[in-house]
């Protein structure tokens, strides 16, 4: 149950500014760093490796993958 959202390249590059910017924060903070992998682990970190696709950075967020594409892989 997906859909399509389209941006534009300056919109793209704010959100991958602002959501790294926010998430390394998150992750530094004490307390909330677990919280962080977590959402990383649960959705966060495959939809910023779809969001740098294509762009410097894209390889940090590698190792997340989808629920979908985990289960095709087992």
């Amino acid at each position: 149950m997906g859909r399509s959202i389209y941006f534009t390249d300056l919109e793209i590059e704010k959100l991958i500014d602002y959501v790294s910017n926010s998430v390394e924060l998150l992750g530094e903070a004490e307390g909330t760093w677990e919280q962080t992998a977590e959402d990383m682990e649960n959705g966060l970190g495959s939809a910023m490796r779809k969001l740098y696709k294509g762009r410097n950075g894209e390889r940090i967020y590698a190792k997340y993958k989808t629920k979908k594409e985990r289960r095709h892989k087992e």
